[in-house]
């Protein structure tokens, strides 16, 4: 009886090759001039070698450094805001306004913090030392204004609540007034 089982698997296994060996496609023109592919041939099909894929292997992963020092303190601000422009402020006939933050305490510039200015809910600009900048080439309509103080990572520390500014521009309609 075992000697049955044995010839049973060795007869399995010799049936089951011809499928290890990958798969047979065949590629032919059907009637309205398609081109079909399958893996059932028929009739004035031609046999598709296919070829291994070319396989790459992956580089390994470099494990992330440990920190072995504690990272150094952040300064803890108690304030920002916004001094200029007021919130609610009309800007006639400019297309430009000046921007200026006050910040409790001080901007600590040595600790590689910046304060990132804002327009209409996007970053203006790149991150300043200073706290003010001029933003520029306003278009008529209501905009909001704000700032953030972020670290050397980027990381936000604190944000400071935006103001909302209204731009009037002369037109063609109502041109400025000639002085």
């Amino acid at each position: 009886m075992p000697h049955l089982v044995r010839l049973i698997v060795i007869a399995c296994c010799c049936a089951a090759l011809p499928a290890l060996a990958g798969p047979e496609v065949y590629r032919w023109i059907d009637g309205d001039g398609n081109v079909v592919f399958s893996d059932t041939p028929v009739e004035g099909a031609e046999k598709i070698e296919i070829q291994e894929p070319t396989v790459v292997p992956s580089r390994p992963v470099p494990r992330p450094v440990e920190r072995l020092s504690p990272p150094a303190p952040t300064a803890t601000y108690e304030a920002l805001s916004i001094v200029s422009p007021a919130d609610q402020a009309t800007i006639r006939n400019q297309r430009e306004v000046a921007v200026s933050v006050a910040v409790q305490p001080g901007l600590d510039v040595e600790a590689g913090h910046r304060v990132q200015f804002y327009f209409d809910g996007n970053p203006y600009g790149a991150p300043a030392r200073l706290p003010q900048t001029t933003i520029s080439e306003l278009e008529r309509g209501q905009h909001s204004v704000g700032a953030a103080i972020i670290d050397g990572n980027g990381k936000e520390l604190i944000r400071a609540e935006p103001v909302v500014i209204f731009v009037h521009l002369p037109s063609k309609l109502h041109p400025a007034p000639k002085v």
